[in-house]
């Protein structure tokens, strides 16, 4: 429902039908509308998987850092990284930024004096991943080495099917997409 609507519909139904009052009121309606449509769009900005390209390019002013990404949700993904980035370098925030990505489940370990950052639930290199590179090597302490660790299919975790049906697939496809 429209503002107009709602205030003609506060006043005494003898007021309502009066044009000069209908269309004072229609004006303040419309303007009211216009702040609200503006309102809710800036509640937008404050979220990182919803922010514009508009929003973005602030942020980036405001942390002084361009993104790498060329799709607008990269950028968002990178510059929610970015952000999460200040502060003390651990697991935790290793952890936090890999979960940025939103590639599915991510693992981040320290053993034998490696970062080991590994993809569980997704096959195949995640896009966009020298981007996520990028934020992990910037968080993280200089002196330790990043080992990342990809999931792939092999013949034996395929179902049983004839040649009939992979053959419609490329290896490539075989070797990386979900629900063959």
């Amino acid at each position: 429902m429209s503002h107009k609507v709602q205030i003609v519909n506060n006043l005494h139904k003898i007021f309502r039908s009066d044009s000069y009052i209908n269309n004072l009121l229609g004006v303040a309606g419309e303007r009211l509308d216009n702040y609200e449509k503006k309102a809710e769009g800036l509640e937008k900005e404050f979220w990182f998987d919803t922010m514009s390209a508009l929003g973005i390019a602030i942020l980036e002013e405001q942390l002084a850092y361009n993104t790498m990404s060329n799709t607008l949700e990269g950028k968002r993904e990178e510059l929610e990284a970015r952000w999460k980035t200040s502060g003390k370098c651990d697991l935790k925030l290793l952890q936090i930024i890999a979960n940025s990505w939103r590639n599915g489940e991510v693992a981040v370990l320290f053993t034998n004096a490696c970062i080991k950052i590994t993809f569980i639930s997704i096959v195949g290199i995640p896009r966009d991943i020298a981007t996520l590179k990028g934020a992990v090597e910037e968080a993280k302490p200089a002196h330790l080495p990043v080992e990342y660790t990809f999931r792939y299919r092999t013949w034996g975790n395929l179902l049983q099917n004839t040649w009939g049906y992979y053959k419609q697939f490329t290896w490539e496809q075989i070797l990386r997409r979900e629900g063959i």
